[in-house]
């Protein structure tokens, strides 16, 4: 259970440098339970810095970061997905050469033992048909086979699997640059749906609309 008042994940004082370069200086940022931040800024602003730091990619060269209420001094993709939350980058991280079940399988190291295969297909497959439910996409197709619209949508659909391992926040970075406006209109919907029943969710997109309409809350950079 949450702390009272509790923030999913707050940053103090975050930086990080790249050679000369000052991405980050001295950001704070914080995102509640059951809220969807909307994080906006022109390219360069720092964004997509501040996210992998969120989700444990970078380390910060300067500042805190605390989830759920504590700081956390070793933070890591590892820890961050045992605290429940998960990222879908802009650059898509699907192994083309795998199927849809076997990219399932790569963020839940519980989907193990016989039948393994048939509980992946069936978990992606069940997510994909809440999300979206018109995909027209096979658990067995090949990742590299499937259009970049598609793509994106096993990524996302990838993202709200639920195993043994908690979900409290998702980042979701450009999340409709290859989806057409029905399918786009599908998936933030389903946000919506998941920031009412208390999960959290930030929102980056370049498409200002879509912000202002399904953010509870918006950061500009």
């Amino acid at each position: 259970m949450l702390k009272a008042n509790t923030d999913i994940v707050r940053l103090n004082g975050a930086e990080k440098h790249f050679g000369a370069v000052r991405a980050l200086n001295g950001v704070d940022f914080h995102v509640g339970a059951g809220e969807c931040v909307g994080l906006v800024g022109h390219n360069g602003a720092g964004k997509s810095t501040l996210m992998h730091m969120v989700a444990g990619t970078l380390r910060p060269d300067g500042g805190q970061i605390a989830v759920r209420g504590d700081e956390e001094a070793s933070y890591s993709v590892a820890r961050a997905l045992e605290l429940g939350i998960r990222c879908v980058f802009q650059e898509l991280s699907l192994c083309p050469n795998l199927s849809i079940a076997e990219n399932t399988r790569i963020n839940h190291p519980s989907l193990a033992g016989f039948g393994w295969r048939r509980r992946a297909a069936d978990l992606i497959r069940a997510k994909l048909d809440e999300i979206f439910p018109d995909h027209g996409i096979s658990a067995d197709d090949i990742a590299g086979d499937l259009s970049i619209g598609r793509r994106q949508m096993v990524e996302v659909a990838r993202a709200f699997t639920l195993t043994r391992e908690p979900l409290h926040l998702v980042i979701l970075d450009e999340p409709t640059s290859s989806l057409d406006a029905h399918t786009a209109g599908q998936l933030l919907s389903f946000v919506r749906r998941f920031v009412e029943q208390g999960g959290s969710c930030i929102l980056i997109s370049h498409v200002l609309g879509e912000v202002l309409q399904n953010a509870d809350r918006i950061v500009v950079m």
